[in-house]
């Protein structure tokens, strides 16, 4: 279908503040339309135009529709009811596979439908309106030859009709701010549609009521008021979708099975837990369920005293949220990888390629960019793809891999504003954004104000803190950039790549003057990632300060190794430090290690 997307904005101003009518809006495509033109044009064209004539048309007027638009490969319909359209809906998928079996046409034509009942603006010849774009929005959650429709319209029918559903829970739609319940539907005599997965680009979690046995009421509102935190700390996680504690504490009986509590919220994840007294004060044992597999991926217990039964809330909140968080990636990784390319979406291609381009090998470098081109491919709006695709060339050029900097300079530049103007409060893009600001053009003022606006936006993220702190090394506030290091280490002390973090404070160590923990933190980092050569050249000039040459000329052969072509006069007059002298004595330093000039 080329666009079923309506037109906001363009309603007539005189009919703004009028009683809109209600409609169920109905959006109809066929499957693989420009395939099967580009196979057989002609008799693609006349079989589409003998289904409309004699199939859709007759069935819309039959049911007393009204057909608003062509789309060239599709419909946009309007009934009165939910009841209507739906019937409609699955008459036309009978009468559609008894026209395919019928007809001996080679290539079979399939449409499928969305629908939603909602609120409408109506024109001449158009429709418009927030529901008219979730009914457009629904439609690639239908399967070929399905139907899917949202809660509005399944409010209607479910006490009319007899057919197989499915609930594809609370669904995360293109440019719609809530997220919006849907099923799928099919007549009894059909096979039961399948369910997809209900996660789209995050990760979605649940935090379940604690069990709380024995305990009186008081004792229960600190229950409840434990779940609230947790949600809470979550939800400042954008790498999350939380559903919303106000949902979760309503559900009546969480002994439910939790596969089917799962399709109730719309989650992949669900965060269980029970409180409850222990000899000197309390215990709270949380687990984490993947309802996939139904397998408990993490479990861990908390206690503490009487006396911090409300201080310690937050607390505790925050520590299953930071425990668990590294799982949650570790699970969805490995998910990510044990897939086929060819049922792979956005997602999953992202993930294998932030685990190409973490591991820093060679052959794994340009397939990272490969996998992160797949999914701007798959999701031209995907603000994180844009954004690990700018931090690939960060890294391209300040591991020694370009060939032409200032053209990756202005790659970077590009994919990260790509990222920005596609989710313009995203942590991760607003923090590559400014981090690309300042180690490429030394633009500190702008870099602090993207990272400003991303911990703003999001407290609690690791990599806003972290990005952050090499900013505050290059215009000599040493201090400032330990502290946000450190920051960012306690916030993800469990983080599969936490190197990252502990290159941060080899750097900001070293321009605080601090090179016995710079030291310390470079080996830990090292340690962790051999080939990260952007450690390396601070824990290279720490060690020719303390004057430790041998163990420095150590490190600086496996930098050259690493990076063949490293010279410290090029890499010195391209390195954004704001005082010339911190420049020259940095430059000093690494040719005392006996790295090439």
């Amino acid at each position: 279908m080329e666009s079923v997307e309506p037109r906001l904005g363009n309603a007539n101003v005189a009919g703004q503040g009028s009683l809109r009518p209600m409609a169920a809006v109905v959006f109809i495509d066929v499957v693989g339309y420009t395939r099967l033109m580009e196979q057989d044009e002609q008799g693609t064209h006349r079989h589409w135009m003998t289904i409309r004539s004699s199939v859709i048309g007759p069935g819309v007027l039959g049911k007393g529709g009204h057909i608003v638009k062509s789309t060239g490969d599709g419909f946009l319909l309007t009934f009165e009811s939910g009841l209507d359209a739906v019937k409609f809906a699955l008459e036309m998928q009978r009468e559609l596979g008894a026209h395919a079996a019928g007809d001996g046409h080679d290539q079979a034509m399939q449409i499928r439908i969305s629908e939603h009942y909602c609120e409408i603006i109506q024109e001449q010849d158009d429709i418009f309106g927030e529901g008219v774009n979730i009914a457009a929005r629904l439609l690639p959650f239908a399967d070929p030859g399905g139907i899917v429709i949202s809660a509005t319209v399944h409010d209607q029918i479910r006490p009319t009709l007899q057919f197989h559903l499915v609930d594809l829970g609370f669904l995360r739609l293109k440019n719609i701010e809530r997220r919006v319940r849907a099923f799928k539907i099919a007549p009894l005599e059909l096979a039961a549609p399948k369910a997809p997965p209900t996660r789209g680009h995050q990760p979605s979690i649940a935090v379940l009521p604690m069990r709380t046995p024995g305990l009186n009421p008081p004792d229960r509102y600190f229950a409840e008021g434990i779940v609230h935190d947790i949600v809470a700390s979550l939800a400042s996680v954008r790498e999350l979708f939380v559903v919303a504690s106000s949902s979760t504490l309503a559900i009546p009986d969480t002994t439910l099975d939790s596969t089917a509590i799962s399709r109730m919220l719309g989650v992949q994840y669900l965060l269980t837990g029970r409180i409850a007294r222990a000899a000197t004060g309390w215990r709270v044992i949380a687990e984490l369920i993947d309802t996939d597999t139904r397998s408990v991926i993490w479990t861990d217990r908390f206690e503490f005293k009487h006396s911090e039964l409300f201080t310690v809330q937050e607390a505790i909140a925050e520590k299953v949220v930071y425990a668990l968080l590294p799982h949650i990636r570790f699970t969805e990784l490995e998910r990510a990888l044990r897939k086929p390319p060819q049922s792979m979406d956005a997602y999953d291609f992202l993930l294998q390629g932030m685990y190409r381009l973490y591991r820093l090998r060679e052959e794994d470098f340009e397939v990272s960019r490969a996998l992160f081109q797949k999914a701007i491919e798959h999701d031209p709006s995907y603000a994180t793809a844009y954004a690990m695709m700018a931090k690939w060339y960060i890294l391209q050029i300040g591991e020694g891999r370009s060939t032409d900097e200032r053209a990756d300079d202005e790659e970077a530049l590009r994919f990260a504003s790509l990222a920005i103007k596609h989710s313009p409060s995203d942590p991760l893009a607003l923090s590559v954004y400014g981090h690309i600001q300042s180690f490429l053009f030394a633009e500190y003022d702008r870099a602090i104000e993207s990272f400003n606006r991303a911990i703003a936006a999001s407290p609690n993220s690791a990599i806003a803190w972290g990005l952050s702190a090499p900013t505050y090394c290059y215009i000599g506030d040493g201090q400032g950039a330990i502290d946000r290091a450190q920051h960012a280490l306690s916030l993800s002390p469990l983080e599969p790549f936490a190197y990252f973090y502990r290159t941060t404070l080899t750097l900001a160590y070293y321009f605080n003057d601090s090179y016995e923990d710079s030291v310390f933190w470079g080996r830990k980092s090292m340690a962790a990632a051999p080939r990260f050569t952007a450690n390396m050249r601070p824990l290279i000039a720490s060690l020719a300060a303390l004057g430790r040459l041998d163990e420095a000329r150590e490190v600086g052969a496996a930098l050259i190794e690493q990076d063949p072509d490293f010279r410290v006069e090029k890499f010195c007059s391209r390195y954004p430090l704001k005082r010339l002298e911190h420049r020259a004595l940095l430059s000093e330093r690494l040719l005392a290690a006996g790295l090439p000039k």
